[in-house]
């Protein structure tokens, strides 16, 4: 990424910034339009003001470092993989792999889209093997690309149907990080309690 946005997902993931800074505007004219975050920044701000743990990944061997460090930090037992496409990821990561999600203090999954309004993580049934939130492990890994990134929950509604016109999922879940507001207030949130981190990397990295 160059420019603003990837400046400021490098500050936010801890990535140097490798570009040379760019002169700052210190006046502008009360006449010009408000600018708007990107759909990324906006993202990104939501997420992490949350509680959630957000990394930039800029290829693949940096997605397999991030999930050996998210595995050193959290101390699960193993990782559960409920898409089977993603257990060469962790396994050639030096990652123990769960058989079923009550083996596991951990899981890994992709998402359907990143809503920038909410900082919501939409999933559906195709990553979860339709199990429920609240079984999930305490330590929740979700690996996205930037094409997934969408404005609102209809937005993200509206992705998730057109690329499941076959097969409807039955159960769509929002994960959120534990202190939004909404989780706060809620009296029972499977997001309570739950670490969230994202990896996000450009769609051809994965």
């Amino acid at each position: 990424m160059a420019g603003f946005i990837g400046k400021m997902l490098a500050v936010l993931s801890g990535r140097p910034d490798l570009e040379p800074s760019e002169p700052t505007i210190t006046a502008k004219s009360r006449y010009a339009p408000k600018e708007k975050d990107p759909l990324d920044l906006k993202f990104v701000k939501r997420f992490t003001e949350s509680g959630g743990y957000f990394l930039f990944c800029d290829s693949a061997e940096e997605v397999q470092a991030n999930i050996r460090n998210i595995f050193a930090e959290t101390h699960p037992r193993s990782f559960w993989c409920p898409e089977t496409a993603l257990s060469p990821l962790v396994s050639t990561a030096g990652i123990p792999l769960a058989e079923s999600n009550t083996d596991a203090d951990a899981m890994i999954t992709t998402c359907e889209a990143l809503v920038a309004f909410t900082g919501g993580i939409m999933i559906t049934d195709a990553q979860t093997k339709g199990l429920k939130a609240s079984h999930f492990p305490a330590v929740h890994v979700v690996l996205a690309h930037t094409s997934q990134l969408v404005e609102s929950l209809s937005d993200g509604m509206r992705r998730i149907n057109n690329a499941t016109r076959e097969q409807r999922p039955q159960q769509i879940i929002t994960l959120k990080g534990k202190n939004d507001e909404s989780v706060r207030q809620a009296s029972a949130d499977p997001n309570k309690h739950r670490e969230l981190y994202l990896l996000l990397f450009e769609k051809t990295l994965i």
